[in-house]
């Protein structure tokens, strides 16, 4: 029965291996399809009850092979990166199909690697914080890791939390302030914090754009066709973050606590309780109880699905924050 459970946290590196060996075949495009086909198992599989809430936690955080295979599952989608820009070298795509190709990895680098990465990242294990920050990395986006835990995590619900969108904000205006936000909190104010802290965050978002950079440098350097190779990189990198964002949007969009003093409750994130989205998104739906302090986590089962409902699918959500 475990065995069983575990196999469903690692979909979505299965799903990275049919999207390698559908391009090698000349079908990459088929993997959006397979993906949206895929959403039928939401209705197969039905929502979590309040019980198997409790134990899925207990199962996702608690369970030494849910462990590794997550680890497993950041090693090979990592690997999915670097064999999409060895794919791109290869055959030297023209640009409609460099273009969509690109894409079509941005969804699964945003869906998939950024959301492992999420979850790693709040590990207190250093194979784990490792992994997260290669996942990071290989999604072109490495300061987010300091930025979701020094920033987000510490205002979530407050005015001042630029990851919190206003009623009736469109999700253009607010991916571009937020994008703003983040660069200038992660390189240049350090979100207020005092200055040993702040010379910490610095120095690691440095530390990790070096690293970033060196990576696009390797790109270039080792391609025989270094254009492509690297704005295959840069572009599913832009896709992956505006995912990134969409979910950060609908995850929060007008809820808000009055301030500090108000205590972070299961009020202040959308949820989705459906199994299927939640094994894909490593348990990123279950929002509510992923942002409760860690001492207020052992509530009453029966409040696990108290927090606000999501109207529809996450996809579905996503496409009308696109199209409001």
């Amino acid at each position: 029965m475990r065995v069983f459970k575990i196999w469903k946290y690692v979909l979505p590196s299965m799903f990275a291996c049919a999207f390698v060996a559908l391009s090698e075949v000349g079908y990459y495009y088929l993997i959006l399809p397979v993906l949206l086909a895929a959403n039928y198992l939401n209705t197969a599989w039905g929502e979590f009850s309040n019980r198997e809430i409790l134990d899925e936690l207990r199962m996702f955080y608690g369970c030494p092979a849910t462990a590794m295979a997550k680890r497993v599952s950041g090693i090979l989608l990592c690997a999915m990166i670097v064999w999409g820009i060895s794919f791109v070298d290869r055959t030297n795509p023209p640009a409609g199909q460099l273009l969509f190709f690109s894409f079509c990895t941005g969804c699964l680098t945003g869906c998939f690697i950024v959301t492992l990465a999420h979850d790693l990242l709040h590990s207190h294990k250093k194979a784990d914080i490792l992994i997260s920050g290669m996942l990071l990395t290989a999604a072109g986006i490495p300061h987010l890791a300091a930025d979701h835990v020094a920033g987000h995590h510490r205002d979530v619900g407050l005015s001042k939390d630029p990851n919190i969108s206003r009623i009736n904000q469109s999700f253009y205006s607010y991916f571009v302030r937020l994008a703003c936000s983040r660069l200038k909190e992660s390189f240049l104010t350090q979100y207020g914090l005092p200055k040993y802290l702040s010379r910490k965050i610095l120095f690691l978002n440095l530390k990790m754009l070096t690293i970033l950079a060196g990576v696009w440098i390797t790109i270039a350097l080792c391609s025989r066709h270094p254009q492509k190779t690297l704005g295959f990189f840069l572009f599913q990198s832009f896709i992956a973050y505006l995912l990134y964002e969409l979910i950060n949007y609908i995850q929060h969009y007008g809820l808000f606590r009055k301030d500090e003093k108000e205590e972070i409750t299961l009020a202040l994130s959308w949820n989705c309780y459906y199994k299927y989205t939640n094994y894909i998104l490593h348990l990123l739906p279950l929002h509510s109880i992923h942002h409760l302090p860690h001492h207020k986590r052992k509530i009453d089962v029966g409040q696990l699905k108290d927090g606000p409902r999501m109207p529809y699918l996450y996809f579905v959500m996503v496409l009308m924050a696109l199209v409001p």
